[in-house]
């Protein structure tokens, strides 16, 4: 663009000065150098490109090799049926993997790959994501097991600020009261129950199963992803050590009832239980959970 200004300022000179100097009339010299100028100009922009760069770049086989490994990359893409993106837990993690746009699975080292690279990338992506995954499962495991963590319990301050929270949960959002309630101790069948403090007897909420486990006391734990209407269920430790996520518990007694169901990592339900803390890990649970329906 630089160019084609110099050249068009450099020509409007020469066009005066000729013009001062001419002997035709001005109509005339106006129309000479106005078509002298306009070729001289459309000349020197088709021979020098815009900022040194060609107008319509030529797709060689290396580009149309990659758009069509990004145009595969199932994992990445927001609007695709593959397994890669049909959870909450997918989604989290390919947020954490994939480029802002959506579109290539972020890699972890730097892009040098040659085209033989390229052919792999998706599989190497597939690979590196389900690595991701078991990674962050494991995660779930360990913070849901049933070890109390003696060596680190809350501190003083963190007990504290979890009180805070509970005293605010339990001004602000009252018990519900219908059908799927439970009468007399909300807490019965919980093998913890003296770690548990009730915020409310009971309680809704609606969200996506993002993980399983079978307990060695017998309860059947999963983490929910709740709706929007129901994170004020969560706290800051369910933000810390479950990611953000609801942990619900059905204990054995109600398990195998009818409309108890046991649900899997993916599935869509809607529960009624509990609403608690857990005191010695600090984050709300729904424990007692003793209905269970897929949605």
């Amino acid at each position: 663009m630089e160019r084609l200004l110099y050249d068009v300022n450099r020509y409007y000179i020469v066009g005066i000065t000729v013009l001062n100097r001419s002997t035709l009339g001005y109509a005339s010299a106006i129309t000479v150098l106005g078509l002298l100028l306009l070729t001289i100009t459309l000349n020197s922009f088709l021979t020098n490109p815009i900022g040194g760069q060609t107008i319509i770049p030529n797709l060689g086989e290396s580009d149309s090799n990659m758009r069509e490994l990004f145009s595969s990359n199932d994992i990445c893409d927001f609007d695709s049926e593959s397994p890669f993106s049909s959870n909450a837990l997918s989604e989290k993690l390919r947020d954490e993997l994939c480029d802002e746009d959506g579109g290539t699975l972020a890699r972890e080292s730097d892009d040098s790959e040659t085209e033989e690279d390229e052919e792999t990338d998706n599989s190497d992506s597939k690979d590196r994501f389900q690595a991701k995954l078991q990674e962050l499962r494991d995660r779930f495991d360990e913070a849901l097991s049933e070890e109390e963590e003696e060596d680190q319990p809350l501190s003083e301050d963190e007990q504290k600020e979890v009180e805070e929270q509970d005293q605010f949960a339990i001004r602000e959002h009252k018990s519900e009261n219908d059908k799927d309630c439970k009468d007399g101790n909300v807490l019965e069948g919980a093998s913890n129950e003296e770690d548990l403090k009730v915020l409310t007897e009971c309680q809704e909420a609606v969200g996506e199963v993002v993980h399983t486990k079978k307990m060695n006391d017998g309860d059947y734990k999963f983490l929910l992803n709740v709706e929007n209407k129901y994170k004020y269920l969560l706290n800051e430790k369910n933000n810390d050590k479950t990611h953000g996520y609801l942990v619900v518990e059905i204990v054995p007694p109600d398990q195998g009832k009818s409309g108890v169901l046991l649900p899997k990592e993916g599935d869509r339900v809607h529960i009624w239980g509990a609403w608690v803390t857990d005191k010695p890990k600090g984050w709300h649970e729904i424990h007692p959970t003793w209905k269970v329906v897929k949605e």
